[in-house]
């Protein structure tokens, strides 16, 4: 089987950065020269986009809840350039800001309702923060004192 082949498996599977191709196609074997003549036709075909990738994952990193800075992150971390990833965070938020996604984050944690009490609350919390979201804001939203700081 030839790198392009394995390649055009791997992206039936699942959309890929050209960073996540690369280290697929190291991990079954494909010699490096081989794993770049693969991804480069795959970008020439136009199978591979990660600008495309990025949009994606960001719709989806935020639906779940995530902060814009996680997601960013996140997205580094697979491969996306730096720019590219905020500019597909950008576009997935919608023009919200980053108070009005912990709002949505929270409305859908909580399911519309108010938290049932304080150990609600505090799950939400740690839960939102987990998610990337700063510890004050979180606190605000949820009506609880913070004295720490948003590191």
């Amino acid at each position: 089987m030839t790198a392009l082949d394995r390649a055009l498996r791997l992206l039936a599977r699942k959309a890929r950065t050209e960073k996540e191709m690369d280290v697929a196609l190291e991990k079954a074997g494909v010699p490096e020269g081989e794993r770049a003549e693969a991804v480069a036709r795959l970008r020439e075909l136009r199978y591979m986009d990660d600008m495309e990738v990025a949009r994606g994952r960001a719709r989806t990193l935020l639906g779940r809840g995530a902060a814009p800075g996680l997601a960013e992150r996140r997205l580094g971390e697979q491969g996306v350039g730096a720019a590219q990833a905020r500019a597909a965070v950008v576009e997935a938020a919608q023009g919200a800001s980053e108070a009005e996604l912990l709002e949505r984050a929270l409305h859908k944690m909580l399911r519309g309702r108010a938290p049932a009490g304080d150990k609600e609350r505090r799950r939400a919390f740690r839960a939102l923060v987990a998610k990337g979201h700063r510890p004050a804001q979180v606190a605000r939203a949820l009506g609880i004192s913070w004295d720490g700081h948003d590191d």
